[in-house]
């Protein structure tokens, strides 16, 4: 087994060259690395074993798993929601048209939808099936 001191060689992550090589140990901490020196690109810097994790990754991996849960309840409860609308009354879309937040709209492109907001002067938030759109009210 070989001794690992400072001036030994040591296989570790470069952060040059994106890649895990041979390195030269420059300051040890206890009986471990602390600092190495990259023998292919002489650049030095902390001593990383392996390739680290991007924290970015994780945060992605998370999101995605999180949104197809949420996809899945969201479109349940337009479900439901479609149900109870089918009794209430609907405005067709046009851009002259005057419409408040719960009002429920028929859009010639996307169907039927419900204003969730309103945005002065003359915008609407309209919640759709598949996605929800801004859209342009009140123009004369």
């Amino acid at each position: 087994m070989s001794k690992t001191a400072v001036g030994s060689d040591v296989e570790a992550y470069c952060t040059k060259c994106k890649m895990v090589l041979a390195h030269s140990i420059v300051a040890m901490q206890g009986t471990k690395p602390r600092r190495v020196r990259c023998n292919t690109c002489n650049g030095e810097h902390n001593f990383r074993a392996t390739k680290p994790v991007p924290k970015v990754a994780s945060k992605k991996a998370a999101a995605k798993t999180t949104k197809k849960t949420t996809t899945k309840k969201t479109r349940q409860s337009w479900e439901e929601v479609m149900q109870e609308a089918a009794a209430k009354p609907h405005k067709k879309y046009s851009m002259s048209g005057s419409f408040g937040e719960g009002d429920w709209i028929e859009h010639a492109t996307f169907g039927l939808g419900c204003v969730q907001a309103f945005i002065a002067p003359n915008k609407i938030t309209v919640r759709f099936a598949d996605t929800t759109r801004l859209l342009v009210c009140n123009r004369s």
